[in-house]
């Protein structure tokens, strides 16, 4: 009797020991894909600028749902009211407008690699938004340098480990980013509401990583791009132009949160852990 009381005991506790050892479920929130569950946005702007409502709610939610519509290879996991919002993708033609020909990530294009899990952050800064003839006109930094997915198997050195997609991406696409660093163009417009696209609600901050609804409302964005305007025939290349694109490369280097050598440090990193992301930032509303 005591022998079978000492077997039902250890089994018990074995039990218990195996429940409490098992790792608690990975926090799933609305519209924020699992391959992401360790990977965060993380926005700043420039004085007088709000992150939180007006035009750059839906200039968050196009470059956020960009990035994610290319981490996970799967247009379909953009944010609500992103197909309404964006255009689709010219016909195939020769020299189509650069804000045009990429407005949405291209079907088929893995360019930071296979659909994830990926682990970090991505740091935008909006420089500026401007009033413009239809709308608005704003301004990016981006700051790749900190996402992180598993390393290229066929390297040595990387198996098992965790590289900057700025360093997988270069190494399989011949990608030259800036230090890990871009300056995105974006222009929208603000059309009447309607019953698909409802006004926009203000105060979109909170503690989830996505939105839970459809935060466009009736803006639609116009022109994107990240290295040009225009076509190769005709690119924007006025000498104000120019000289103003060299003077945001040198303000986002200034701005992000991360000097120079501790970017170049992230992109050249081989980690033996995933890193722990920073929480989103100013992130979205439950409901």
């Amino acid at each position: 009797m005591i022998r079978w009381c000492a077997v039902v005991l250890l089994a018990v506790l074995g039990l218990t020991g195996c429940q409490g050892d098992e790792a608690p479920p990975a926090p799933t929130f609305a519209n924020w894909p699992a391959s992401l569950n360790d990977f965060r946005f993380r926005w700043a702007a420039e004085p007088g600028i709000d992150l939180v409502s007006g035009p750059a709610v839906p200039l968050r939610a196009y470059l956020e749902s960009y990035r994610i519509g290319q981490l996970t290879v799967d247009i379909g996991a953009t944010y609500p009211g992103f197909d309404r919002a964006v255009p689709e993708l010219p016909a195939p033609k020769p020299d189509p407008p650069a804000q045009l020909a990429a407005i949405r990530p291209v079907p088929g294009v893995e360019r930071f690699g296979p659909p994830g899990p990926f682990y970090g952050n991505e740091y935008f800064h909006i420089l500026e938004i401007t009033p413009v003839e239809d709308g608005y006109r704003a301004y990016v930094c981006d700051g790749l340098y900190k996402i992180f997915r598993e390393g290229d198997e066929r390297e040595r050195d990387e198996r098992g480990k965790y590289v900057s997609v700025v360093k997988y991406a270069s190494n399989h696409a011949g990608l030259n980013d800036v230090n890990g660093m871009k300056v995105w163009r974006v222009e929208f417009t603000n059309t009447p509401p309607t019953a698909d696209a409802p006004a926009m609600v203000a105060d979109q901050r909170g503690p989830n990583p996505a939105p839970a609804g459809d935060v466009f409302g009736p803006w639609r964005i116009t022109g994107a791009n990240d290295y040009a305007w225009g076509t190769s025939m005709d690119f924007e290349s006025t000498s104000d132009e120019r000289i103003d694109g060299a003077r945001r490369i040198s303000q986002c280097s200034d701005l992000l949160p991360h000097w120079r050598t501790e970017r170049d440090a992230n992109i050249k990193a081989i980690l033996e852990t995933p890193p722990t992301p920073e929480p989103a930032s100013p992130g979205w509303p439950q409901a």
